[in-house]
């Protein structure tokens, strides 16, 4: 979708359109559906996150204020809800055939590395895991995570520096190389 359309129909969902704001998520689906399965592992949980997230967002929509950072507004709601789907299912037990592929090039990692590399991230600070995978899943650059975090860009170079080397202690220094 071109960003004419797109800002057309983010005028006419904060006027209440229901339609043009359904046309915007379902263009946004497969990027918010990739997104939640980075932090949540169950496919219920994620559903569950798009649902709750796509409903705050239709209801806060007259609140924002920039078009151009819709995207990156419904991201930041998703991530979220996201955390508060984390925060319960923290505690359980779950199974590591059930953790998502992430998104890296399958010709590079097995299967096993995928699933170490997934539960390093989550071994890890919150916060360094979280710029680690808008870094390196989603390819936002160091200035697009500050804008999404609302942090300094210096902070999101040292969360990156940091997690990696938090990933590399504990995977171990040549796990991937």
């Amino acid at each position: 979708m071109d960003i004419v359309t797109q800002h057309r129909l983010i005028r006419q969902a904060q006027k209440g359109n229901a339609a043009a704001f359904a046309t915007l998520m379902v263009d946004a689906a497969d990027y918010l559906t990739r997104t939640a399965y980075l932090y949540l592992a169950d496919s219920h949980d994620v559903q569950d996150a798009i649902s709750a997230a796509t409903l705050a967002a239709f209801e806060a929509l007259p609140q924002l204020k920039q078009p151009r950072y819709f995207r990156t507004w419904v991201t930041r709601i998703l991530i979220r809800q996201c955390y508060r789907r984390y925060r319960i299912k923290a505690h359980e037990v779950f199974a590591q055939e059930a953790m998502p592929e992430p998104p890296a090039d399958p010709n590079r990692l097995t299967s096993d590395e995928k699933i170490d590399l997934l539960a390093g991230l989550r071994g890890i600070n919150q916060a360094h895991a979280l710029t680690l995978m808008m870094h390196y899943y989603h390819g936002l650059s160091v200035k697009e995570i500050s804008t999404l975090q609302e942090i300094p860009e210096n902070t999101v170079k040292s969360n990156l520096r940091r997690g990696r080397q938090a990933l590399r202690d504990w995977l171990g220094e040549d796990y991937l190389d």
